[in-house]
């Protein structure tokens, strides 16, 4: 039996992700929507990606509205911030020094102009925070 994460951004399959990752290029979507994103290949029974992006509404990633007779999905949270939220989830349990490991391993990974740009942000909160 698969385990089931308690956590709410935890995407939990490849489908899962696959609508995420549509709905942050497509904004507000729907189901035909996202499906018409898929290779024609291998595109999702339509009822397959409304029950999965139904249950993204349900943990609080999508939210949906009805528009005429379909729901327009839209995410809660834009890439990013559904990012920095799970690496802050998962860091959050750490020890200090794990989290500061992590962080260092991710930043290496950071081209020179990324690096100056995250420098930047990094010195504007210090200063913020020292006021």
């Amino acid at each position: 039996m698969a385990r089931r994460s308690k956590d709410p951004l935890d995407l939990r399959g490849d489908l899962q992700a696959e609508v995420m990752a549509a709905i942050w290029k497509l904004g507000p979507a729907t189901v035909e929507d996202v499906r018409a994103l898929q290779p024609a290949r291998r595109r999702s029974a339509y009822n397959t990606v409304q029950t999965v992006m139904n249950r993204l509404v349900e943990r609080g990633l999508l939210d949906r509205k009805r528009r005429g007779k379909a729901f327009v999905y839209r995410a809660r949270l834009d890439e990013s911030q559904y990012l920095a939220q799970a690496i802050g989830e998962r860091l959050a349990g750490a020890s200090p020094d794990t989290r500061k490991a992590a962080l260092v391993s991710l930043v290496e990974g950071l081209g020179a102009d990324e690096l100056d740009e995250i420098t930047s942000y990094a010195k504007r909160i210090k200063r913020e925070r020292s006021k």
